[in-house]
């Protein structure tokens, strides 16, 4: 009965409902509810804290800033038709929605005018998506619920951005080694039952046919004996309809990478690759050039599908 006394009584001011109707238009900050209200501070806060106490609104902060929005009581499907309908007849309703308008071309012209000025230099402040891992990782949730093989996985880079969301993957590597790291990384991860690593050679893979979804080759065709056989062998895992995806180095004549990378290969041309996934019975999806590590290494990304019966 109390909880219902306040309610009502939080409702009886024509102010407090002013407000109401505003932020359930827009989430508004104090200041932006004293420009869309045209009251004094305030007198708008001593009107907000009723409405909180009743939980008609409610608060969320953003650093220094508290923004306003609809509370839990509106929740009450009966109650927010009722209330909408007294909202809507209020007679500042239109003059103050179209307030709330302006606020939020005021807020849409600060962010348009940032950008403008700072057009051909974003890149120098920030990376896409707060930066390349978390883009991959949002990326990497095309693989949700499927069975992946990470062929030539390497330390489990890419192994543990697709296990976040896949139900399985399976980690081939020749190095028991790098096997070890990716295990463990796994397990800090809180993937480690996703995960599951297995020592192989690309030419040579320790999988079933048809059994997988997708197989990634990332960054690890330049690693084989024989690019091709590897290549017929990610095809010969897929199930009818599965994925490869290739991520590779464009051909160059970087000598050094033989050295200091261990590259048995100095990339590969778009046709070769091209011509090594139709040999397999892959259908050919997409090629495309993308820019690298450095400006004389580009990467070549390839994908394919295992063709239905």
């Amino acid at each position: 009965m109390m909880q219902t006394l306040d309610l009502f009584k939080a409702l009886s001011d024509e102010v407090r409902l002013r407000i109401l109707k505003v932020i359930s238009v827009a989430e508004l900050s104090v200041a932006e509810l004293v420009s869309v209200l045209g009251l004094p501070q305030s007198t708008v806060s001593r009107h907000l804290k009723p409405l909180r106490d009743a939980d008609l609104v409610e608060t969320r902060r953003e650093g220094t800033s508290t923004y306003y929005r609809t509370g839990g009581a509106l929740q009450d499907p009966a109650l927010a038709r009722l209330l909408q309908e007294r909202l809507d007849a209020l007679p500042q309703t239109a003059e103050d929605v179209a307030s709330v308008r302006r606020v939020m071309e005021m807020r849409r012209a600060r962010s348009r005018d940032f950008f403008d000025r700072i057009a051909g230099s974003y890149g120098t402040l920030t990376q896409p998506g707060g930066g390349w891992q978390p883009l991959a990782a949002a990326f990497a949730v095309g693989f949700e619920g499927q069975v992946v093989a990470d062929l030539g996985a390497g330390e489990g880079a890419v192994t543990l951005l697709v296990a976040r969301f896949a139900a399985k993957v399976i980690a081939v590597d020749s190095s028991p080694s790098m096997l070890e790291q990716v295990r463990e990384s796994a397990r800090r991860a809180g993937v480690g039952d996703r995960v599951e690593p297995a020592e192989g050679d690309l030419e040579h893979l320790p999988i079933a046919a048809a059994s997988m979804d997708a197989a990634i080759l990332s960054q690890t065709l330049h690693h084989a004996a024989n690019p091709p056989a590897a290549v017929r062998e990610a095809a010969r895992i897929l199930k009818p309809g599965g994925l490869l995806l290739v991520l590779d180095l464009m051909a160059h004549t970087q000598e050094w990478a033989r050295e200091q990378w261990a590259d048995q290969w100095l990339g590969f041309a778009p046709d070769e690759l091209r011509a090594w996934i139709e040999a397999a019975g892959l259908e050919p999806g997409v090629t495309d050039i993308l820019p690298g590590s450095t400006p004389e290494l580009s990467v070549l990304l390839a994908t394919a599908r295992r063709k239905q019966p």
